[in-house]
């Protein structure tokens, strides 16, 4: 009886072993967008675009701005990780959009987007000259990526945004993971 009771202790404390296995560490991006969540209808910074983005890296201890590329006013956020282009002379391809991951930094330039209206009928037209936003999450292999934004359609408040990005018509957006400023 003595060895069936052993056992069963050693299976069962296995198991809990198995099952109490800490959880991975948030990364820095994850960190990056759980800011975001936590902000979502506030004000941050002054209520522009990009006060999102520096803030939320600011919070963790990540690089906030570094020299702007390939232009004055277009911010660099951290490394490059994506480069999807539909300007007229467009920028060598980079990265691929399934390769993004919440907490990635979204820069604009000029875009232009058109497509079905996904949440109802008829069609969608939107323009961007300069923003900036953070991904929240990439489904539908990089097609779809859910943002928090600030200082969209009016709203100086962080907010939640779906692009799609076959509706790219003009215009390109480069894609930057945050670095540790440590």
């Amino acid at each position: 009886m003595p060895a069936k009771s052993l056992s069963f202790t050693a299976l069962f404390f296995s198991l809990l072993a198995v099952t109490a296995a800490p959880a991975p560490a948030p990364t820095l991006g994850d960190k990056v967008a759980a800011y975001c969540k936590k902000q979502l209808g506030e004000k941050v910074g002054g209520g522009e675009c990009a006060h999102l983005a520096v803030e939320a890296l600011k919070a963790v201890d990540a690089h906030h701005r570094e020299k702007d590329s390939p232009n004055d006013g277009d911010y660099v956020w951290g490394n490059l990780v994506v480069v999807f282009d539909k300007s007229p002379k467009p920028a060598a391809a980079h990265g691929k959009l399934t390769d993004l991951r919440p907490g990635d930094i979204i820069q604009y330039r000029d875009t232009k987007w058109s497509g079905p209206n996904r949440a109802g009928k008829g069609t969608y037209t939107a323009t961007a000259a300069h923003h900036t936003s953070v991904v929240q999450a990439v489904e539908n292999n990089g097609k779809m990526i859910k943002i928090y934004q600030q200082n969209s359609s009016g709203k100086r408040f962080v907010t939640e945004g779906v692009l799609y990005i076959d509706d790219l018509k003009e215009g390109w957006i480069r894609v930057y993971r945050p670095t540790a400023t440590k």
